[in-house]
């Protein structure tokens, strides 16, 4: 088990997927202190490995499970993983709700948006609407959560003692040891101002440690955040430029090439391992595609990438 103890009560939990590229990009997050919770649960598929980690914690009790957002790589186990900590609650945005209860929609969804990931990642099995609480019932000292969209609608992020657990509202983010990697998460429908107003409000509360997603963790979450938005504005500038020289089928190659080329921050994709490059090259289309719908929607323009 590949859990790691990133600081005292804190630890991370690497959610290996036997998909190439998808060892070290999927996580949970588990606080083990006078109470015990999670943020994120990953993929039915990989929710042994996570019960391992509890395991190897001697963890027996989870207060609560708090989902940034309810797409399936970061909820689909979790009513998987409720049936092993029944007394646990999932606190999810009120719009979510409904999908945890009946997630058949939100399955035929992934599959339609993932295909065969979305078969490797595992069926979604519905939560007992007595386990939900939506974000707005929920009320914990110390704790808050902030509404973020900009990745989903129904994003959110928690602040707890001295760490923001972002979701994917900063991005998707490694710290390759000798310089960072950092890419926007916008798929369709994205909403530039939705997402900038989200790391806004995120840049309101002090300064603190940012845990990713996807992937790991960061000790400022002001400094991240404000690269996260410098890099929203600058996709935002070069894709605009490039749908310039019309939207046909190159236009995704030269999207990523001009993002290359001037966004350092992307432009250490090629620090990544070869799969894991691979695997960014493939979700960077969608994120792309997020770009151009919106651009074309305030221009009145065709929406097609």
């Amino acid at each position: 088990m590949a859990l790691l103890s990133v600081r005292p009560s804190l630890y991370l939990v690497p959610l290996k997927q036997k998909v190439e590229g998808l060892e070290r990009f999927i996580s949970s997050w588990i606080f083990k202190g006078e109470l015990t919770f999670l943020v994120d649960v990953g993929p039915k598929a990989s929710i042994p490995q996570l019960l391992g980690a509890l395991e190897e914690l001697q963890i027996e009790r989870i207060e609560f499970i708090f989902l940034t957002h309810i797409h399936i790589d970061h909820a689909g186990g979790i009513g998987e993983l409720i049936h092993h900590f029944p007394e646990a609650r999932v606190i999810c945005h009120p719009a979510g709700r409904d999908h945890l209860i009946d997630p058949r929609k939100l399955w035929e969804g992934s599959k339609k948006v993932l295909g065969d990931l979305a078969l490797h990642y595992g069926e979604i099995d519905p939560v007992p609407p007595s386990h939900i609480l939506s974000g707005d019932e929920f009320d914990r000292e110390g704790f808050e959560i902030v509404k973020t969209p900009g990745h989903a609608v129904h994003h959110m992020s928690l602040v707890y003692d001295g760490y923001l657990f972002v979701g994917e509202a900063g991005g998707v983010f490694r710290d390759l040891g000798n310089r960072l990697y950092l890419r926007p998460s916008t798929p369709p429908r994205f909403i530039l101002e939705e997402a900038v107003a989200s790391i806004d409000r995120l840049l309101e509360r002090d300064d603190r440690e940012i845990c990713y997603a996807h992937f790991g963790i960061h000790r400022s979450s002001h400094e991240m955040l404000r690269h996260y938005k410098e890099q929203i504005y600058l996709w935002r500038d070069v894709i605009s430029e490039q749908m310039q020289g019309g939207e046909d089928r190159d236009l995704l190659e030269r999207c990523r090439e001009a993002l290359l080329k001037r966004d350092p921050l992307f432009g250490s994709l090629s620090e990544l391992r070869d799969e894991e490059r691979t695997r960014e090259l493939y979700f960077l289309g969608n994120n792309i595609r997020g770009f151009v719908e919106y651009l074309s929607s305030a221009s009145g323009g065709p929406a097609k990438a």
